[in-house]
This record gives structure tokens, C-alpha cells and sequence, in this order.
């Protein structure tokens, strides 16, 4: 029998685990998974020590203030490492905590393989020189992260990227005529996220209506997060709430959208949108001094352009936003200028079957 401690720490990454998790059992049926994860990655029969929903925070505060918790969680981690006698620790991203559990692994000498690379080329070179010696095998999904690996001594997989794997974006996307009149609003997985970019979505109604916009809403809400907050939206005629995010992204007109994966699905689903993010004013400055790239959203740097505007902290403001939008439904021209340099997307991240290419890798090794 194989025992992997394995490590996701965001929604998009218990989707890539269990998929992952799926393909290694193909191989070697006898396998068991223990580590951190999400309902996807327990359906495949994770043994969970701690959930997503616990450890799922951005920002350099947000994580400060849960400081306990997680030095708690590495301790208990490092120690299942050891005691539970593991054969190899596969962490998904999630670099903060990831990192740091490895440095343990390595010690006890249990491979890693690490899937999804931390996104060290945003946050400068300097940071990759200690990442080095934590990696056995490191997969990556965008190509480019192979030259800047290994520009820092460090030999890594281009696998493509895990996304690809649902057969949706097989599809053609639907043009600005086939699509309904609404814009779709995704706010992001986490609470704390949601708490803050609801405010803007408030603004943003209030707006519309102001400016007679003709647009219906629709706010993508995460399974994970509680009808609580989407409460008071229900008595609006103008808004619908729905956890089907690729229907939305496929359907919609336009979109608000928070920066990270659900980026990447967008582009890959044809829907033009105006990229935002807010934190806390400490988080910020910090990331402010330490990004050292010409763009946020994955979209405009997989194309070194900019196609998508990005609305970043205080010019996140729905009236800059609607505006840009606005702009975007009156020019069809630009509409489907954006939408053509979409399709290169696909081309850059290369074919289904990531999850069957990293399985695969980690199981010879394993021989």
C-alpha cells in the first residue's frame, strides 16, 4: 500500500486534487490520501485532518491574525509525516503553508512532488533560490514557468494546465448575440473576500440603477459559502444567484471578476470582464512592494498584453467598473477583439489530460 500526505488550500485546488487523487488510484488501486482538502478531495477518500473552509485566507494580515491556528496545523502535519510513515507529499499550490511542510518532508528524505507551482515569478527571484531544495518533481501548468525554474536551478514539468481537463472548453464560445443581457459578478471562495467585494457589488447596483444601465445581474456563489450572505439579493428582480460558474461564464454577457483561477475559466469560457481585487490597506502595501510584474490578471500575462483592465484597491470602484463595461456592450468591435485573444489561451495551456500526465509521474517514481 502507497500513503501520500497530501495538501490543497483553495476551492480550485481540491477540484485538481481529487482529480489527481482519481488517477493515481487508476494506476495503483492501492493507495491512500491523508492531508487537507475540500468535499471534492474527501469523495475520493481523503483522510481529512483539517478542511479548506479552515485554512482558505489570503493576505499577509488575514493570515498573521490566524497565526496559531496554523503553526498548530504544521506541527500536527510535520508529526503525520512522520508517525504515519508516508511515501511521498504532494502539495497543491498554497506556497505559505506548503513551503513550509516541506522542509520537514525533506528531512524525514519523503519525496515531493509539487503540483501547481507557487507563483514565484510574481513575487521575485530571490524567493526561488530557497525553493530549490524543497522539490523532487515540480509540475507546472503555464509554459513559461519552465524557462524561470530553470533559470534558477530548478528542473521542472510542463504538465498543462488541470482546467483543460473538463470537456466544456472543448466548446466554441457563444458570441455577443448568443448570450443574455446580464453580468455576471464572482466576488471569490472565501469569506472574508466575499465580505469585503460585496460592498462594491451594493455600489455597483446602486450605480446601475443611477446611470439606467440595462443589465440583470447573476452573482456566482461558491458551494462552500453560506446562503447568509446572498440573503438580501433574493428580493431584487434584477438578480439571480447560482453556484453553476462555467453556465454563467458561458451565458453571460460581462463580467465582474475577482482575480485568480476563475480568471483563467473566464477567458476560457469567451467572457470579456473587468478584473478587480480588494484587500486590507496592510495586505496591499505589502504585495505592492513585493509584485514585481506589469499585470495581476493570469489572462494578461499568459498574453503579455493587456486585453482585460484591471481595477486594483481604491480604483476598484463600481462607477470606473460599469463604465469600462458599458463601453465593452456598446463596441461589439472590441468585444470580439477580446474574445479572438482568448482563443490563444488554449493553445498556450496546451491539452486535456494534466491530471493523468502528473499521476502517471508520481507513480513510476514510486517503482
Amino acid at each position: 500500500m502507497k500513503k501520500f500526505f497530501i495538501v490543497a488550500g483553495d476551492p480550485s485546488a481540491d477540484k485538481y486534487s481529487a482529480n489527481l487523487m482519481r488517477e493515481i488510484k487508476a494506476l495503483q488501486a492501492d493507495t491512500t490520501f491523508i492531508g487537507i482538502g475540500g468535499p471534492e478531495m474527501i469523495k475520493e477518500g481523503l483522510n481529512a485532518i483539517a478542511k479548506i473552509s479552515e485554512v482558505s485566507v489570503v493576505g499577509f494580515w488575514e493570515v498573521a491574525k490566524k497565526y496559531n491556528f496554523f503553526k498548530k496545523l504544521l506541527n500536527k502535519c510535520a508529526d503525520i509525516l512522520i508517525s504515519e510513515k508516508i511515501d511521498g507529499y504532494i502539495p497543491i499550490d498554497y506556497p505559505g503553508f506548503n513551503l513550509r511542510l516541506a522542509q520537514f518532508a525533506k528531512k524525514d528524505n519523503i519525496p515531493i512532488y509539487y503540483y501547481i507551482a507557487p507563483q514565484l515569478w510574481a513575487w521575485g527571484k530571490n524567493r526561488a533560490n530557497s525553493f530549490s531544495n524543497l522539490t523532487d518533481k515540480l509540475f507546472v501548468v503555464f509554459p513559461f514557468e519552465v524557462d524561470f525554474f530553470a533559470q534558477n536551478n530548478i528542473n521542472a514539468t510542463f504538465v498543462g494546465h488541470p482546467l483543460l481537463d473538463n470537456p466544456i472548453f472543448e466548446n466554441n464560445f457563444n458570441k455577443f448575440s448568443e448570450r443574455n443581457n446580464k453580468i455576471a459578478f464572482f466576488p471569490g471562495s472565501r469569506e472574508q473576500e466575499i465580505k469585503k467585494h460585496l460592498v462594491l457589488f451594493d455600489e455597483i447596483i446602486k450605480i446601475s440603477k443611477e446611470k439606467s444601465y440595462n443589465f440583470d445581474f447573476i452573482i456566482a456563489k461558491s458551494h462552500n459559502i453560506s446562503n447568509y450572505f446572498y440573503e438580501k439579493y433574493q428580493n431584487y428582480d434584477n438578480i439571480e444567484i447560482s453556484e453553476n460558474n462555467l453556465e454563467i461564464m458561458s451565458n453571460s454577457k460581462l463580467g465582474i471578476i475577482k482575480t485568480g483561477t476563475s480568471n483563467l475559466e473566464a477567458a476560457l469560457c469567451g467572457l470579456p470582464y473587468a478584473m478587480f481585487y480588494k484587500t486590507s490597506y496592510i495586505s496591499y502595501k505589502i504585495s505592492e512592494r513585493l509584485v514585481n510584474l506589469p499585470y495581476i490578471s493570469i489572462v494578461n500575462i499568459l498574453l503579455n498584453k493587456k486585453i482585460i483592465n484591471e481595477f486594483i484597491q481604491h480604483n476598484a470602484n463600481a462607477e470606473q467598473i460599469l463604465k469600462y463595461l458599458n463601453q465593452l456592450n456598446n463596441n461589439i468591435e472590441d468585444y470580439e477583439k477580446i474574445q479572438s485573444y482568448y482563443k490563444n489561451i488554449k493553445k498556450i495551456l496546451g491539452g486535456s489530460g494534466a491530471s493523468k500526465r502528473v499521476a502517471k509521474e508520481i507513480v513510476n517514481s514510486q517503482k
